[in-house]
C-alpha cells in the first residue's frame, strides 16, 4: 500500500513525474550497459556491412548493375531476417549473454563480408542467407534487449530506459555507416572499382 502511494504522488494523470537530475539520468542510462552495448554493436555491424561490404559485392564485381541488384537482394534478405526474428520476441527470449553472444556473431558476420568482397572467397548468390542470417541476428538483438529492459526496470524508470535503448540503436547505426564509408572506399579500392 505504502509503495502505490509513493507511486501516486509522482503521477500527473497517467504520467509519471520522473524526480531525476540530469546527472542521475545519465548515470541510469549508464547502468543499462549490459543491455544498450549489445544494441550498440549489433546496429554498427550491420550497417557497416549493409552500407560498406555489401555496395561492393556483385557477380561479376566490376559490373555496376550486379553490384546494385546484389544490394538490393541482399537488403530485401536482411529484411526477411529482421521482421521474422522481431516478430519472434514471444517465443524466444534469450538473455544478456545471449545478446552479447548475438553481437558478437555479427561483428563476425561484417568481418567475413569485407574478407569476401575483398577475396571473393565465397562469392555467390548463395551470400544471400548470410544476408538473411545478418537481419535476423540484428531484429533478435533488438527486440530482446527493449524485451530485457522491460522486464529488469521498475515502471517509473521505463521511459527513461526505452529511451537509452532507442539512443544506443541510433548510435550504432551512426557509428555503422561511419565505419561503412571507409570500407566501402577501401573496398571499391581493393576491386578497382572506380566510380
Amino acid at each position: 500500500a505504502k509503495e502505490e502511494e509513493e507511486e501516486e504522488e509522482g503521477k500527473i494523470g497517467d504520467v509519471v513525474k520522473l524526480e531525476l537530475t540530469t546527472k542521475e539520468r545519465l548515470f541510469f542510462s549508464l547502468s543499462l550497459w549490459q543491455i544498450t552495448v549489445p544494441l550498440i554493436v549489433v546496429y554498427m555491424a550491420e550497417y557497416a556491412a549493409q552500407a560498406g561490404a555489401w555496395a561492393a559485392i556483385g557477380f561479376p564485381t566490376h559490373d555496376k548493375s550486379a553490384r546494385e541488384q546484389f544490394y538490393e537482394y541482399a537488403n530485401w534478405c536482411y529484411q526477411g531476417g529482421v521482421f521474422c526474428s522481431r516478430s519472434s520476441g514471444a517465443i524466444w527470449k534469450p538473455g544478456k549473454p545471449t545478446l552479447w553472444g548475438m553481437a558478437i556473431a555479427q561483428c563476425f558476420v561484417l568481418i567475413f563480408f569485407v574478407i569476401d568482397a575483398r577475396y571473393h572467397i565465397w562469392y555467390n548468390n548463395s551470400l544471400l542467407a548470410l544476408a538473411f542470417f545478418t537481419g535476423l541476428l540484428g531484429g533478435a538483438v533488438y527486440v530482446n534487449a527493449f524485451r530485457l529492459i522491460t522486464e529488469s526496470v521498475p515502471s517509473r524508470l521505463k521511459e527513461i530506459a526505452m529511451t537509452a535503448g532507442a539512443v544506443s540503436s541510433d548510435f550504432g547505426t551512426n557509428l555503422g555507416e561511419a565505419l561503412a564509408l571507409g570500407l566501402q572506399y577501401y573496398l571499391y579500392q581493393a576491386n578497382n572499382i572506380h566510380e
